[in-house]
């Protein structure tokens, strides 16, 4: 026939696969990786110069912290699978490089991440929270953590957005900036929730029961609002990773 079945194209893909070692599929997924970024960043810039300036950064968190839809893809069985975590640590690196030594307020970057355009605020959440994705792919790959964190960073970069567009009620907590409880709550908790299922489900990992991601949303969505400025992106994910272990405790799965 002129066109292959359906099993054939599937056929012809898994032999594909099977041509390629470990260690040379690690290194095609990470490219991927990398060209996803890539185009991602050219999006972030169009958006700051073409529309509203506050969507560049969002933007990027949700992209840095997406990646880990291709970690399922990784072959583990080589030691490359660590390539993983190659994005988050270079882009990283290059917050800190960018906003501790070269500190050009013209740089894309600064332009890109900063809310003040000031250089030294490289050095806190868009430093922290690539570094973040960096410990996830090292230390816990494929584990819930890797669904529970980047869906709370997911959250946590749609809560300005809405909040900006669609604040009434403004609120402040202890240490905390001051803060709409339609970004908090549409934005960090409700979004935390939807991107538990959505990266648990694009990992191939067993959802969690809903109580429990109903509890870390909570979680996330306090310890965003009580966190100091700029500093959302590493005291969110340091509460979530001690309070695993309580949650589990007092809501059994």
């Amino acid at each position: 026939t002129a066109f292959k079945t359906q099993n054939e194209t599937n056929q012809g893909t898994r032999d594909m696969e099977n041509h390629l070692s470990p260690l040379h599929n690690n290194i095609v997924v990470c490219l991927f990786m990398i060209l996803y970024f890539k185009l991602g960043t050219e999006v972030a810039c169009w958006t700051r110069l073409r529309l509203k300036r506050g969507i560049s950064r969002p933007l990027l968190h949700i992209l840095l912290s997406s990646g880990v839809v291709f970690w399922p893809y990784f072959d583990q069985s080589d030691w490359s699978w660590r390539l993983n975590a190659l994005v988050p640590a270079v882009v990283g690196i290059r917050m800190i490089y960018k906003g501790g030594i070269v500190r050009d307020p013209g740089d894309a970057d600064v332009a890109n991440m900063s809310l003040s355009n000031s250089p030294g605020d490289l050095l806190f959440g868009p430093s922290f929270l690539p570094l973040v994705m960096y410990y996830l792919g090292i230390y816990q790959f494929l584990k819930p953590e890797c669904a529970i964190v980047p869906a709370a960073f997911l959250g946590d970069s749609l809560a300005p957005l809405i909040g900006s567009r669609y604040g009434r009620h403004l609120f402040q907590m202890p240490l905390g900036q001051s803060k709409t409880m339609e970004g908090s709550i549409v934005g960090v908790f409700l979004g935390t929730i939807m991107g538990c299922y959505f990266y648990s489900y694009m990992m191939g990992m067993q959802l969690l029961p809903l109580r429990i991601i109903l509890a870390y949303s909570a979680i996330a969505a306090v310890a965003e609002a009580t966190s100091p400025a700029n500093m959302d992106n590493l005291v969110v994910p340091i509460v979530l990773h001690f309070s695993a272990e309580r949650v589990q405790l007092l809501i059994p799965a």
